[in-house]
């Protein structure tokens, strides 16, 4: 196979498995959660909770944004800085047997 071979495999580090289903696996890889089909992934990772190296088919990485698509050696992007929703300090809640019309 050539280094360009879409179906070459690219190498992940420390893949953490989120949720498994009999065809996929839902990993998160750096800043990104991603359905995997398991046809197109090699590796010992298996069912939730594992984490390690995983290798994906290099067209599937291109498809999913996990590496770049203009590089032809398959160079991971660099993780981008994702703005956090902020939250509210304090959550209050309200029974919902509560009457909303008496403030």
């Amino acid at each position: 196979m050539t280094v360009d071979d879409a179906d070459d495999f690219v190498a992940f580090q420390d893949v953490r498995v989120i949720r498994s289903t009999a065809p996929a696996l839902l990993c998160g890889i750096r800043d990104k959660r991603v359905w995997l089909s398991r046809a197109h992934i090699s590796g010992k990772l298996w069912c939730t909770g594992d984490r390690g190296t995983l290798f994906i088919r290099r067209w599937v990485a291109r498809d999913r944004h996990l590496i770049d698509p203009q590089e032809p050696d398959a160079v991971p992007l660099p993780e981008q800085s994702i703005s956090q929703r902020r939250f509210p300090g304090r959550l209050r809640m309200v029974r919902a047997d509560r009457n909303t019309s008496q403030r």
